[in-house]
């Protein structure tokens, strides 16, 4: 038996008068599903500490340790208990922008699977080449493993989102044989308290600071490096604070090598220039800032 369009919308009304039309439309709301993943906002603050180059380490409001880039036991800027592990009293959660060896560096990855047993993040390539050299690692590929993916981890949203770059890991040492891995990442990160932070990874200046960035996440604070030579200089970084628009910046990624001569000097005069309204936030390796 066939039915006519007439016929089912008129069979459609009586169902809706015979339910009543407040259970009807019940039924059929919609469900809001960023509603009951997204954290709910707690009061304190995170804690940002530098441990030297692009090393830092993140405790969330709620005690979630957060390691980026986490290059420790042979980074000449790192402070001395962090390069054996002896400072961290646990961590939970550890983030990879790329692969090079002042980044990812496999021994240090090694040394925080066995000891800690965090949950591994990155790019999906690398995570990949991640889950074949430590086979142990808890890495997070099947639940954030790409640009423009956001994953609540550990109480934390982490977004992870572009970057200029390039990527191929190293593995040991700087002068070791390239292994392909993928693509460069950078990071928001979304804190109990509401707070943002957006850490631009290895990258030069491009166009998603204020298209996705700025107008999208809209981050409290950028962490940006200034070496120049493999990275934006002090003068790109604030620019990108004029594109970005946080209220706090953070260098990085300065004065670890000889030929990264720059300083957060020429970064404060630039910006207050490009970015008037961006307070130039410069911590020594070690130094904790809180947001």
């Amino acid at each position: 038996m066939k039915i006519t369009r007439g016929q089912f919308l008129k069979l459609l009304g009586s169902g809706v008068a015979a339910l009543g039309i407040s259970k009807f439309t019940t039924i059929f709301e919609p469900i809001n599903a960023a509603a009951q993943t997204e954290p709910k906002k707690k009061s304190g603050k995170a804690t940002i500490q530098w441990l030297g180059h692009g090393t830092f380490k993140f405790v969330s409001t709620e005690g979630t340790v957060i390691l980026l880039d986490p290059w420790l036991s042979t980074n000449p800027k790192c402070p001395a208990q962090y390069r054996t592990l002896d400072g961290f009293t646990k961590v939970d959660v550890v983030l990879y922008t790329h692969g090079h060896a002042d980044h990812f560096m496999l021994p240090d990855a090694e040394a925080l699977v066995k000891k800690f047993n965090p949950k591994v993040v990155a790019a999906y390539e690398l995570s990949l080449f991640i889950k074949d050299k430590l086979a142990l690692a808890d890495v997070q590929m099947y639940k954030l493993a790409n640009k423009g993916a956001s994953s609540v981890i550990g109480g934390v949203r982490i977004s992870m989102v572009g970057a200029d770059h390039s990527s191929d890991a190293q593995l040991t040492s700087f002068e070791a044989p390239p292994h392909a891995v993928g693509e460069p990442v950078g990071y928001v990160l979304e804190f109990e308290n509401g707070s943002k932070i957006y850490h631009a990874g290895d990258t030069g200046l491009m166009a998603d600071m204020k298209l996705v960035i700025s107008d999208y996440y809209q981050p409290d604070l950028a962490i940006l490096p200034i070496g120049n030579i493999y990275t934006m200089g002090p003068k790109e970084a604030a620019y990108a604070c004029k594109l970005i628009n946080p209220k706090y910046v953070i260098p990085e990624h300065y004065a670890t090598f000889p030929d990264l001569v720059q300083t957060p000097d020429e970064l404060i005069r630039y910006t207050k220039s490009y970015s008037p309204q961006t307070k130039v936030v410069v911590l020594n390796p070690g130094q904790e800032f809180k947001i």
